[in-house]
């Protein structure tokens, strides 16, 4: 027999779980909500994956600059002090001094110091190594910013994960919480009926251990959404002792009519074919010769040591021409010219590869979504006709008309139902996501 003694640590439990879930209500009234879209435009501002993308985006654009900034003439200054300790020697003809014809005499000219001051302009006027350089880190430019952009849509799936798990565990929380309710009403009705010698003790009990069962479920689908809200304001860039809360989105499917786009794994593999092509024509451009015209204006110091030291300067200037043709450089450039020919032949593969595969994905995503969308309206109804059995079967207990067994069997199907559109609304999300992820619209502008 049970006792008011016995009856009343449960209750005392019971309340102050209700307690615990009223404040954990108002507790989220003080979170700051945030729509899907927001965790998005967020995520984008401030996720440190898409920061460092964004380097990678500012090393290239430097690098092309300084493909560009070998084209800008260039000024240096020269400067040159020599000391002779011996001053070299000159072979001159021995004629030149009364001697035969034929032979030579060493003679050292110069002084013993010499200062070189001098400025000299460089100025190319063609170089095919310089421009095939600048082209290729532009095309390296674009290819960053695209690969900024796979980074983009790679952080949208995992925000959009993260946040469908939210949305996903708070509607399990809601369901338990519903649960909460009616099993603690269907305990104190049925404690009713077993004082009035109704219903039996283990009814009671039966009761209790679901209910004692289903706080138990609260506490672990709880923590497990506080791990998810986590991971999102990780995601989102933001501090973990943030607060934040997900919307609990009607369970009804999206409207999505996607037109096709051309996907950034597209886009990337086309940009790499003409990064090889780039470099392709580079390689080749090594054999063409190269033109440039130089300016030196300085001054040349002549001076001696000893009791007649002296140290005179004069000018010097003259402006040149420079051509540099390559003749031959072994096979060098032959292979490497081949090794890039290769690498376009696979990427041209790839690119076949990756078309046919988008074909296939987004054929199976769509299907996979529009079945998704028939089953979440199927469970929906189920939901609606468990809970019509439901209220029906606790009517009809309080009648004497249904007994405990019936009553604990129109519950698990309620949950049963519960846990199907559970299921039913993870798939729907996962397949919304690919089908705006094969379809190139998780984020609808290209650059």
């Amino acid at each position: 027999m049970i006792t008011s003694r016995e009856k009343s640590p449960r209750f005392n439990i019971l309340k102050v779980l209700l307690l615990g879930i009223i404040l954990f209500t108002g507790f989220l009234t003080k979170a700051q909500t945030f729509t899907l879209e927001q965790c998005i435009d967020t995520a984008l501002l401030y996720n440190r994956s898409i920061r460092l993308s964004e380097q990678d985006i500012n090393l290239a654009t430097e690098k092309n600059k300084e493909a560009k900034a070998n084209l800008i003439p260039k000024l240096n200054g020269m400067t040159d002090y020599r000391y002779y300790t011996d001053l070299p020697y000159q072979l001159m003809p021995a004629a030149a001094f009364g001697g035969a014809e034929g032979t030579y005499k060493e003679v050292q000219f110069g002084v013993p110091q010499s200062l070189n001051a001098n400025l000299q302009l460089t100025v190319p006027l063609y170089n095919p190594l310089v421009i095939s350089a600048i082209k290729t880190s532009g095309v390296a430019n674009e290819l960053s910013r695209i690969q900024k952009l796979k980074t983009d849509e790679e952080v949208v799936i995992e925000v959009s994960n993260a946040y469908y798990n939210a949305q996903i565990l708070l509607n399990q929380l809601a369901f338990i919480d519903s649960n909460i309710i009616n099993t603690n009403k269907l305990v104190q009705t049925t404690l009713l009926l077993y004082q009035q010698q109704i219903a039996k003790g283990t009814d009671v009990d039966r009761l209790k251990l679901q209910l004692d069962q289903l706080s138990n479920q609260r506490n672990t689908v709880f923590s497990q959404d506080q791990q998810v809200i986590n991971v999102l304001k990780f995601l989102m860039g933001k501090p973990i002792s943030d607060s934040i809360e997900v919307t609990l989105r009607g369970r009804s499917a999206i409207e999505a009519d996607f037109q096709p786009q051309i996907t950034t794994d597209m886009l990337i593999i086309d940009k790499k074919i003409a990064l090889n092509s780039s470099e392709l024509k580079g390689l080749k451009n090594t054999r063409l010769p190269s033109l440039g015209v130089y300016g030196v204006y300085g001054t040349t110091g002549f001076g001696n040591t000893g009791p007649n030291s002296f140290f005179n300067f004069h000018p010097i200037g003259y402006v040149g021409a420079q051509l540099s043709i390559p003749l031959f450089s072994g096979t060098v450039t032959s292979h490497k010219i081949v090794q890039k020919r290769i690498e376009i032949d696979k990427s041209n593969i790839l690119k076949e590869q990756i078309t046919e595969k988008t074909k296939l994905d987004r054929i199976n995503a769509e299907m996979q979504y529009v079945l998704a969308t028939k089953n979440i309206a199927t469970v929906n109804v189920q939901i609606e006709l468990a809970k019509k059995i439901y209220d029906n079967t606790v009517l009809q207990n309080k009648q004497g008309m249904a007994s405990i067994t019936d009553l604990l069997m129109a519950d698990n199907a309620l949950r049963e139902s519960q846990q199907n559109f559970i299921v039913a609304l993870i798939n729907l999300r996962k397949a919304e996501l690919e089908f705006k992820h094969v379809t190139g619209n998780l984020i609808t502008v290209k650059n």
